[in-house]
């Protein structure tokens, strides 16, 4: 009995030092990419209507692979990211006005729909620049 408590309290404790790692890891991303500059100005309430989930792309400097929920609307372009990596990352909405530069690129083996909001580089999936164009022409 004594042996199987201590397995367990170690467990336990293995638990919580991944979580709090995770934890950690996932927030410092948050700061890197911008997104926590950009929650300042632009966060907004949860949506769950009207996604497109497991979403690539770029926010600054670090790579969203498969994690981000993105969905457009007349009030702007919504981004969040899979619950899992919520640490830090609230819901953010942009206004049309807000999205400069919007253009397409390509990078090795990446094709990309980039536009720039306060300074930092968002960039997604290439299928969604005619989309993005369409309501930026629309309301703006």
């Amino acid at each position: 009995m004594k042996e199987f408590l201590m397995i367990l309290g170690l467990c336990a404790g293995c638990i919580v030092l991944v979580s709090a790692l995770w934890s950690g890891i996932v927030f410092l991303m948050s700061y890197l990419s911008g997104w926590q500059r950009l929650a300042l100005k632009y966060k907004t309430p949860l949506q769950t209507k009207g996604l497109y989930t497991g979403i690539s792309g770029r926010i600054g400097m670090v790579s969203y692979n498969g994690i981000l929920r993105v969905a457009f609307s007349e009030n702007g372009l919504y981004l969040h990211v899979m619950s899992l990596f919520g640490m830090g990352h609230p819901p953010l909405l942009f206004p049309w006005s807000e999205l400069k530069n919007l253009h397409e690129t390509d990078f090795l083996m990446s094709h990309s729909a980039k536009c720039t909001i306060d300074g930092i580089t968002i960039a997604l999936p290439a299928r969604y620049f005619a989309t993005l164009q369409s309501y930026l022409s629309a309301y703006t």
